[in-house]
C-alpha cells in the first residue's frame, strides 16, 4: 500500500558520523563537564607494533568497532542508553546508563611521547569527570598512557591484564614503548599494586622468569580451562581493590578473531572470556579498561563485532542495571 507523503513514515536519515554504540559526542576540549557513566575512547594507533616482523591495522580498530553491529545501539532523548535485552536471561540490561564517546586521541606519527601524553590526558579528564574510561584500540601499547591517566585520577590499582602473550618485555630492539613492553611500563608506575596476567600461551622464556622475579601472578589458558575462568579470579584477583583492566583479543582462540595483530591458535572461547569478564567485575570497581588489537590487518568483520560485543558484555558485568523483559 503507498504512504501519503504527508502521513509520519519514521526517521527519514540518521547522522553519517557513527559512534560507540550511539552514544553522543562530547568534546574533552570545551566540555566542562562529562554527564556520563562511561566515557569512550578511541585510540588509533600502530604506533607500538613491530614493523616488518608483525602485521599492522590495529590503527583502524576504533573506526572497526564504532561500524560494529550490536544491539546497543539508540539513545533516548534525554541522553540516556535504551540499553539491550538478552533472551539468555530475559532482560534488559543498561538501560538509562549514560554513554559518551570521547573521539579519538590525535596520534602524532613519529613522536610516540607526545601521542602518549595525550592520550595519558585524555583518559586523566575523563576519570576526573567521573566516567568509567573504556579505550579502544589501537595496537595494546597504548595500555601504558590509558592505565597512567585512569591511575592518576583512582590512585593506586590493581592491573588485571587478559592475553595471549605476556607483553613483559623490559625492551623490544631496543625500544621499551612497543606492544610486547607496554604492561612492564605499567607494573613499573608507583600506581600499580598487584599485575595479575591471565590467558597466557605464548610468552617468551625471558619474559616468563621477570614475571616470575617480580611477583606477578598469572594463569595460562590451560589453567583457564582446567580450573574455570571463575575460579582462576576468585584465586588471582584480590577482592575490594580498584581494577584497570586490559584486554587484547588475541586471548581467544586465533580462529574466532582472525582480524587480529597476532593471532594464536588454543585460545579460550567467546563464552568463557564473558565468564572471566563477569568474575573480575565482581572482585571490585572498575576504574577503566581497554580492548586492543581489532586490526584491518585483513577483512573480517566478525572480529570488530567480537569486540563489540565483550565491551557490551563487561559494561552490563559491571554495571548491571536490569530491568524485567519478555517471557515467562
Amino acid at each position: 500500500m503507498a504512504v501519503h507523503p504527508d502521513e509520519p513514515i519514521g526517521p527519514l536519515t540518521r547522522p553519517g558520523t557513527r559512534t560507540f554504540f550511539g552514544a553522543p559526542q562530547v568534546d574533552l576540549e570545551t566540555a566542562e563537564s562529562l554527564e556520563a557513566d562511561v566515557g569512550f575512547l578511541g585510540i588509533p594507533t600502530d604506533q607500538g607494533v613491530i614493523i616488518p616482523f608483525i602485521r599492522s591495522g590495529a590503527y583502524a580498530g576504533p573506526r572497526l568497532v564504532r561500524e560494529a553491529r550490536t544491539r546497543l545501539r539508540e539513545t533516548r532523548p534525554d541522553g540516556t542508553s535504551a540499553g539491550w535485552f538478552d533472551i539468555e536471561t530475559e532482560r534488559q540490561y543498561l538501560e538509562g546508563v549514560r554513554l559518551a564517546d570521547c573521539g579519538d586521541v590525535l596520534i602524532a606519527s613519529g613522536d610516540v611521547q607526545l601521542s602518549w601524553g595525550r592520550t595519558t590526558a585524555a583518559a586523566r579528564r575523563i576519570a576526573e569527570r567521573g566516567a568509567m574510561v573504556v579505550a579502544v584500540g589501537g595496537d595494546h601499547s597504548i595500555s601504558f598512557p590509558v592505565g597512567r591517566g585512569v591511575a592518576e585520577v583512582f590512585g593506586n590499582v590493581d592491573v588485571v591484564h587478559i592475553d595471549a602473550h605476556a607483553d613483559f618485555a623490559d625492551s623490544i630492539y631496543g625500544s621499551k614503548f612497543q606492544h610486547g613492553s607496554q604492561l612492564r611500563r605499567l607494573f613499573e608506575l608507583p600506581t600499580t599494586d598487584r599485575f595479575t596476567a591471565l590467558g597466557l600461551r605464548a610468552v617468551d622464556r625471558d619474559q616468563y622468569d621477570d614475571m616470575k622475579r617480580l611477583g606477578v601472578v598469572y594463569a595460562s589458558t590451560a589453567t583457564l580451562l582446567d580450573e574455570g575462568p571463575a575460579a582462576v579470579v576468585d584465586r588471582l584477583v584480590r577482592p575490594g581493590r580498584d581494577l584497570y583492566v586490559s584486554i587484547d583479543i588475541d586471548v581467544l582462540d586465533g580462529g574466532l578473531v582472525p582480524g587480529t595483530t597476532l593471532p594464536e591458535p588454543g585460545g579460550i572461547g567467546f563464552r568463557q572470556l564473558r565468564e572471566l569478564l563477569v568474575a573480575i567485575a565482581a572482585k571490585g570497581r572498575i576504574a577503566g579498561f581497554d580492548i586492543v588489537e581489532t586490526s584491518a590487518a585483513q577483512a573480517d568483520v566478525h572480529t570488530s563485532m567480537t569486540s563489540a560485543w565483550l565491551i557490551v558484555h563487561f559494561l552490563t558485568a559491571i554495571l548491571g542495571r536490569p530491568s524485567q523483559g519478555g517471557g515467562a
